[in-house]
C-alpha cells in the first residue's frame, strides 16, 4: 500500500474521531431536555418527589460525567495514534522536517489537553450547578473561557492535520520509500570481476 494512503488513513480516522466527539459532546445535553420532556411514567413517578429542577440538575450532572469521562478516553487515544503517525512518518516515511514538526505539534495538543485542560474542564463542569449562586458567575466565566481553549485546540488540531495531509499529497515523488529495491538482475551485473 503506498504510504500516502496510509498517512491519510491515520489522520481520516484521528480527525473524524474528533468531529464525532465534538457532535457528541453537544448532543448529549439535548438528551437531558429530551428525556424530561418525552420520559416514560415509570421514570415520571420515580423522579415526582425530587422536583423538576433537581432531575435536570442530576440528569445534566451524568451528562457532565460521561462526556468527561468519553472525553478524556478519547484523549489518551489520541496520544496514542498520534505517537504511531508520528513514529510512521519518521521511520516509513520521507516525510521532511515541516511534516514531522506538524505531526508532533498535533501530538503536543492532544497531550495538553489531556493533562491540563480535561481534568479542569470535568470539575469545573461538574460542580456549576452545584455552585452557591454568588459563585456561579465568577465559575461559569472561567468554564467558558477554559472550554473555548479546548474548543480552540481541537481546531488548531483539524487545521494541522489539513496541512499535514495537503503537504503529503502535494509532493510529486514518485519513491515509496517501502518499495525502493533496486534491480541488480541487469545486463551489466551478470558477473563479479575479482
Amino acid at each position: 500500500m503506498h504510504y500516502r494512503r496510509i498517512i491519510c488513513l491515520i489522520l481520516g480516522v484521528w480527525l473524524g474521531g474528533g468531529l464525532i466527539m465534538a457532535w457528541f459532546g453537544a448532543r448529549s445535553f439535548q438528551t437531558v431536555e429530551s428525556v424530561m420532556n418525552q420520559s416514560n411514567p415509570g421514570f415520571a413517578m420515580q423522579t415526582k418527589p425530587l422536583g423538576p429542577a433537581v432531575t435536570r440538575a442530576v440528569l445534566r450532572h451524568e451528562a457532565v460525567e460521561m462526556n468527561r469521562w468519553l472525553f478524556q478516553s478519547w484523549e489518551s487515544l489520541q496520544i496514542l495514534v498520534g505517537v504511531f503517525f508520528f513514529c510512521y512518518l519518521l521511520f516509513g516515511t520521507m516525510e521532511g522536517k515541516f511534516t514531522l514538526l506538524l505531526a508532533l505539534l498535533m501530538v503536543v495538543l492532544a497531550a495538553v489537553q489531556r493533562i491540563a485542560m480535561s481534568p479542569a474542564l470535568g470539575v469545573l463542569g461538574g460542580s456549576l450547578a452545584y455552585l452557591p449562586p454568588e459563585s456561579v458567575p465568577t465559575e461559569r466565566a472561567k468554564f467558558w473561557m477554559l472550554h473555548s481553549a479546548y474548543i480552540g485546540m481541537e481546531l488548531a488540531k483539524l487545521g494541522l492535520g489539513v496541512i499535514v495531509c495537503a503537504v503529503v499529497l502535494r509532493r510529486t515523488r514518485t519513491v515509496d520509500p517501502l518499495n525502493q529495491l533496486e534491480i541488480v538482475d541487469k545486463s551489466r551485473h551478470r558477473h563479479i570481476n575479482w
